[in-house]
């Protein structure tokens, strides 16, 4: 992996940086550009070849289940150079590039669909539109749902925000608060049937599942007719959880949607006033917006998705623009401590040269 990376170094082109990119043995999504004019997406890691799924318990001392070997780095999923002239990665399924499919567990394509169409709608597309999209809080998730929601909506204050809202995870709105308290609420009603109503609660809580799986899940939740739904039809499903979710009061997504920036090693333990830890600090975005902004807890500690660093760059000029979470000092003393989090949260970049 060290090899392949160094080697990149030295690389020109895109077609030789993908054969060594390739080479790295953890799985990742790479894409590659240069000055030529030239793209391309290159999937690494060392995919095992074998002849069962390694989703169910087999005998490991029969040989046949062994591993026979590790798959050629050039069956994964790649492309140089597409007709389309882009490419879109956002942890969505991604298979259809290679010739084996490495890839059993996506993130949904919701992200992806958002971006491509934003691309799609460009003509010639600028540093400024690629930060625009970066910052985009459009979900086609949710806009998928307020087609079903809108006429089941209440006449009622909250009821009517729902149904006005235009599926953006921005920090001033109530009605994201709205829908993922009527998201969340579904989830454990629904699966709760199955797991217990406190299980599926801590599921959508205190782990990842429901924050990487989502798609998987929605593929239940937005069905027309589900066994899942205990014999009721969907729309007088959502009707009882809109009735329970839609009462409670709620409050602004950016005073919802907070975390705390935590020292790496005395993050929680030193005193709020030496200044280690910052925060609460609003997120805008949501779980299927392209500016991604979930938090969640894992292993009882708060994590998060969220592109802590951003970046654009364009091949026809000398630098790149950047914008980072946080700052370039680890001593909290240090003006740098920090100095990047306001530019960030604004969406204002650095041209480095």
């Amino acid at each position: 992996s060290l090899e392949a990376i160094q080697s990149l170094w030295e690389t020109e082109t895109v077609a030789p940086a993908m054969q060594q990119i390739g080479q790295v043995e953890s799985a990742w999504n790479w894409v590659l550009a240069d000055s030529s004019g030239n793209i391309g997406y290159q999937m690494s890691g060392l995919m095992p070849l074998r002849k069962h799924s390694g989703l169910i318990p087999l005998p490991g001392w029969e040989p046949e289940n062994d591993w026979q070997d590790f798959a050629d780095p050039m069956q994964l999923p790649r492309c140089l150079n597409p007709e389309q002239g882009y490419f879109v990665t956002a942890n969505h399924d991604l298979n259809a590039w290679g010739e084996l499919a490495p890839i059993n567990a996506p993130m949904g394509a919701y992200r992806a669909e958002r971006l491509s169409q934003l691309i799609e709608a460009g003509a010639n597309i600028s540093v400024a539109d690629c930060q625009t999209m970066q910052m985009d809080s459009y979900s086609p998730q949710a806009e998928l749902y307020l087609q079903i929601l809108g006429p089941l909506l209440p006449e009622t204050e909250n009821g009517q925000l729902l149904r006005q809202w235009n599926a953006r995870y921005d920090l001033d709105q109530v009605a994201p608060s709205l829908f993922e308290r009527f998201y969340q609420t579904l989830f454990k009603r629904v699966f709760g049937h199955l797991m217990g109503t406190e299980v599926s609660g801590f599921i959508a809580r205190e782990t990842g599942v429901l924050a990487d799986f989502y798609a998987q899940f929605d593929g239940v939740l937005l069905a027309e007719q589900s066994v899942w739904f205990q014999g009721l039809s969907r729309e007088a499903l959502y009707r009882e959880v809109l009735d329970e979710v839609l009462a409670e009061p709620i409050q602004t997504w950016g005073e919802q949607n907070r975390f705390v920036m935590k020292h790496i090693l005395l993050g929680g333990k030193a005193p709020r006033w030496l200044g280690f830890d910052r925060g609460p600090i609003p997120l805008r975005g949501g779980r299927a917006t392209p500016h991604q902004g979930q938090i969640y807890q894992s292993a009882g500690r708060q994590t998060s998705f969220m592109p802590t660093y951003r970046f654009v760059c364009d091949f026809a000029q000398a630098g790149l623009y950047s914008c980072l979470l946080g700052g370039p000092s680890d001593d909290p003393r240090s003006r740098w401590y920090n100095a990047g989090t306001a530019d960030w949260l604004a969406g204002k970049y650095k041209h480095l040269i």
